[in-house]
């Protein structure tokens, strides 16, 4: 069976009129030892992604061209937020969804958690307000979908939305992601959803989309049961951004994610097993790589499968030339995928759900040779004090000048004529709430001396 998860709504498009950063050069390509983040492959990606938006700020519907998207497009804001591409076109893609919240959220007659989730990541990201959304409060409408009794007391969502694909664990994750953005890390009704989240957790250190008679733990993933890559990413990040997801459930998610790596080092969504050879795919390999880095680890771990780094499988499925140059494609799928790129974007950019941290420095001044140059880098969001670096293998300040990693001062004196291009990295302090990872942004910049 073709699975391919999408961050809960599907698709994205939205830019003609903004402009978007082209496509980086040969002089910016990624290190030769891949790690996280990649801003080439980020960047290529949600400028790809930049240029399906219309000039109203949706991603059209692939049935219905002259319709919006509106999974897509909330999917897309995230990914262009992930990769600081495109902001006006993603703010307004943002603006696009708040005047179409309830054509979006709502669900078989009651609001979706994965939905509103996503809208308040979406507002998270790009430093708006989720509790004042197109005249919407979608913190508060997320918390009323939590059932307050029974077996599934604590869990959000409708028992009828549990029973659909996209629901269950996966919808908690990212639902508990989305609080913790928005601040509520505390409360009976984080307690709620946490408990009904460790619950779902099976002994292999995985989960299912919803644990029951038809897909139990010791499910086998021939018959598309038991525990899943999908499901497991989102609530390992679910319960990190929440601070609650102690060593000995990490260390069994950690393991449960090792085993399921597929022989190429990447992640399909049924976990790799002897009688059922895993398959690849893009959005898997992503959503796993986001849940390694929510636990503290990289995806290239000697943990994992030594033969293949999980991050050059998942940038095998980027498309290097042509019309869809940036984009990432899905097996079995001719051409562009928008799914698999929206998915893949944030993974690649080196997030993990939520973030709110971005170098705010858009330009730098020119210098002169043998003259001093001085300019500070600035950052919004995250937990300051930040830290400063030039990532490595993604091109290097100018011969004579240097970096401050705790002022973010460029200084010195140039000593060569040119331009120099390069990535900033910055990454802010650990908090309490999210003890396992911290923030990190980044941003193409250039100097010419």
């Amino acid at each position: 069976m073709l699975f391919q998860r999408i961050l809960l709504p599907a698709a994205l498009a939205v830019c003609t009129a903004a402009a978007v950063v082209a496509v980086p050069t040969t002089a910016l390509a990624a290190s030769s030892s891949p790690s996280l983040p990649q801003p080439v492959s980020a960047r290529a990606g949600a400028t790809w992604l930049a240029k399906q938006l219309t000039a109203k700020g949706y991603i059209p519907s692939p049935s219905e061209p002259g319709t919006a998207d509106l999974s897509a497009t909330a999917n897309a804001i995230l990914a262009l937020a992930s990769a600081n591409v495109d902001p006006t076109g993603a703010s307004k893609a943002l603006s696009y969804m708040e005047t179409h919240v309830d054509a979006y959220v709502r669900q078989d007659g009651s609001d979706g958690p994965g939905q509103l989730a996503l809208l308040i990541l979406d507002a998270h990201a790009l430093g708006s307000s989720a509790r004042s959304f197109g005249g919407s409060n979608l913190v508060s409408r997320l918390v009323a979908t939590q059932q307050t009794s029974g077996k599934d007391k604590g869990l959000f969502g409708t028992k009828a939305q549990v029973s659909g694909y996209l629901a269950g664990v996966y919808d908690q994750g990212l639902a508990l992601s989305a609080l913790a953005g928005a601040g509520v890390t505390g409360g009976s009704a984080i307690t709620a959803a946490e408990s009904w989240l460790h619950h779902q957790q099976c002994p292999d250190g995985g989960w299912t989309s919803y644990k029951s008679k038809d897909n139990p733990c010791d499910g086998s993933p021939a018959d598309d049961e038991g525990p899943d890559t999908n499901s497991t990413s989102l609530a390992i990040q679910g319960l990190s951004a929440q601070g609650d997801l102690g060593a000995a459930d990490a260390t069994k998610a950690l393991d449960f994610l090792a085993d399921a790596q597929d022989s190429d080092g990447g992640w399909g969504y049924e976990p790799n097993a002897a009688g059922a050879p895993g398959s690849t795919d893009p959005d898997s390999t992503a959503l796993v790589m986001q849940a390694i880095l929510a636990l503290g680890k990289v995806p290239s771990n000697a943990l994992f499968n030594e033969n293949a780094d999980p991050v050059s499988v998942l940038e095998s499925f980027q498309v290097s030339s042509g019309t869809g140059a940036g984009a990432f494609t899905y097996p079995g799928i001719s051409g562009p995928n928008t799914i698999a790129t929206y998915q893949a974007v944030p993974a690649v950019a080196g997030v993990v759900f939520p973030f709110d941290l971005f170098v705010s420095t858009k330009f730098l001044p020119n210098g002169s040779v043998n003259d001093s140059y001085s300019a500070t880098l600035t950052a919004r969001g995250g937990n300051p004090p930040y830290t400063w670096s030039v990532e490595k293998g993604f091109g290097s300040l100018p011969s004579g000048l240097s970096l401050d990693p705790s002022t973010g001062v460029i200084s010195g004196k140039p000593e060569t004529a040119g331009t120099s291009t390069f990535v900033v990295e910055v990454t802010d302090a650990k908090t309490t709430s999210q003890p396992r990872r911290d923030d990190v942004g980044w941003r193409f910049l250039s100097i010419k001396t």
